[in-house]
């Protein structure tokens, strides 16, 4: 069995955010940063599932992150996203959380909305922008089932605010 499927399988097992944070942790250097590129092309030869996100008239191509691995990579390592375009968190690992979005490896910045089971926008982090081990997570005000991660500045373009609906 070779090493990567080890530790897809492991993580799957132990899929907690402590386990999220030491990963993403090691990634800045030596064997972690290797382990999460190697992960990245992994993942990036198998097609991640999209759906539509609709906003008022406004709709959102997006990327579904439904597994622990592809949460943990996100966007990591991309040059970008389109204008039109994003990822989908349905959030795995406990359920409705409070998770935090830890930008390491990121290329570019976004805006990230996290909504609750009834898809209502609880919150939005705009301009959210790369960050280092040391920096800060973004962690919304309230608990959210959802995180959607759009392209910077897509929140102010379509008018984006919490207490609105998205549906998907």
């Amino acid at each position: 069995m070779s090493l990567l499927l080890r530790l897809a399988r492991q993580a799957r097992r132990r899929a907690n955010t402590v386990d999220l944070y030491i990963i993403s942790y090691r990634a800045k250097r030596g064997i972690g940063r290797m382990l999460t590129r190697t992960l990245y092309w992994f993942l990036k030869s198998r097609p991640y599932r999209k759906r539509a996100v609709r906003y008022k008239n406004h709709v959102i191509s997006a990327e579904i992150a439904d597994s622990f691995a592809k949460q943990m990579i996100g966007l990591m390592y991309r040059k970008g996203i389109g204008k039109n375009e994003g990822m989908l968190f349905p959030l795995i690992v406990g359920g409705k959380n409070r998770a935090a979005v830890i930008m390491l490896n990121m290329k570019f910045g976004i805006d990230i909305v996290w909504m609750n089971e009834k898809h209502m926008i609880v919150d939005i982090a705009k301009n959210a922008k790369q960050s280092s081990i040391f920096g800060r997570p973004y962690v919304p005000k309230k608990e959210a089932k959802y995180v959607l991660e759009l392209k910077r500045g897509t929140a102010e373009r379509m008018g984006i605010r919490t207490g609105e609906r998205m549906s998907f």
